[in-house]
């Protein structure tokens, strides 16, 4: 399951879905902005995008996620197990989707809002990757230093990439970095593959 930035699904970003889909994943992305202003916004359109960021309700979007869950009951491809990507603003979601949703793993890149739920580290028992910018100015240093002691001794991995800022992984975005991209994608994949089976949401 893909939780986007504040930006939503955008037409470059699906083919980051199709790429995932490719490799033998079911790929479910929905629209948690539904209530508020549904879509995809390009990078110009910044406040209409933080607008909706503060306009969103965590309680209703996870309740959300759990109906996405149940409506996967319905694709024969399905394997039962999910796990969830969560980009810049779904970086929150990943943490709560393993202790509170059922997920079987949790990638973030440049999660943002990640250190507010730190005290649910401790219920983490799920495989997670997680890849942040060294020269991230939304996530800095200090932030990630935060969310690497909570999460310390789990089950998961913690990257930084030099020379990269915030959005390295949007392909849309002007802080995209095709190398960070691309081991960060390969680097959380791997963690997924542990768990397919014949397929992970």
């Amino acid at each position: 399951m893909i939780v986007p930035s504040i930006f939503g699904i955008t037409d470059a970003f699906k083919v980051s879905l199709d790429r995932y889909a490719s490799k033998g994943f079911v790929v479910v992305a929905p629209d948690v902005f539904w209530r508020t202003h549904s879509g995809g916004l390009d990078h110009a359109r910044m406040a209409e995008a933080q607008a909706r960021m503060k306009a969103y309700d965590w309680d209703d979007g996870l309740d959300d996620l759990r109906r996405t869950v149940d409506a996967l009951k319905n694709v024969p491809e399905w394997n039962g197990k999910f796990g969830i990507f969560g980009f810049c603003f779904g970086g929150k979601h990943a943490i709560l989707g393993i202790t509170q949703l059922g997920a079987e793993a949790g990638a973030t890149f440049h999660g943002t809002q990640m250190h507010t739920v730190l005290d649910e580290a401790v219920k983490v028992d799920k495989p997670f990757s997680f890849h942040y910018g060294k020269d991230d100015h939304v996530v800095p240093m200090d932030t990630v230093d935060a969310i690497k002691a909570a999460f310390a001794g789990k089950d998961g991995e913690i990257y930084v990439y030099e020379g990269v800022g915030h959005s390295f992984a949007l392909p849309d975005n002007p802080g995209y970095h095709a190398e960070a991209a691309r081991l960060s994608e390969e680097r959380a994949l791997a963690v997924f593959d542990r768990l397919k089976e014949t397929a992970l949401a």
